[in-house]
């Protein structure tokens, strides 16, 4: 179950209802005036925890449980001191440290059916690549784009903004 709010607008309050998670209505009759009144979603918790008991919790619902087990600030500060230690004590556990990945280039690009190019194709590729690059800058200046502070684009130096 979740507890949903709805707001009246005519009589100015609110109030809220525990429906099954997910299913509430988005219209529902005001306890005062009997008017049918909207989702009040602006104070609506959308954040759902796992509880003890497993079961769906909205923060609003969590909340009024910690009040109700006796959750204060002492016990707050004792929660969140034994969080830090523990936080310290995994820091400078060695078995979580990070090792250094020694990667087999060659196995890794065989296994992915990965070729080496011989120099003659990079430099076709590399070729290829240049005359792609200036069609796009030819286009580019056709349709009116410029470097700043000139009068067309220029392929021999990329546009740098200050």
């Amino acid at each position: 179950m979740a507890t949903y709010s709805w707001k009246c607008d005519d009589c100015e309050i609110s109030w809220d209802r525990e429906c099954d998670f997910g299913k509430a209505p988005d219209r529902t009759r005001c306890p005062e005036c009997n008017k049918l009144c909207d989702r009040d979603y602006q104070a609506q918790n959308v954040s759902v925890s796992f509880g003890d008991d497993k079961d769906f919790h909205t923060v609003r619902q969590r909340y009024k449980r910690h009040a109700e087990k006796g959750f204060d600030k002492t016990a707050g500060d004792r929660f969140l001191h034994r969080s830090i230690e523990k936080t310290k004590e995994s820091m400078n556990d060695e078995s979580f440290r990070y090792k250094s990945a020694n990667i087999d280039w060659e196995k890794f690009g065989k296994a992915r059916g990965l070729k080496k190019v011989s120099e003659k194709e990079a430099i076709q590729k590399m070729e290829n690549a240049k005359k792609l690059t200036a069609e796009a800058y030819d286009r580019a200046n056709k349709m009116g784009y410029k470097d700043i502070g000139s009068t067309k684009l220029d392929i021999t130096k990329p546009n740098k903004q200050s």
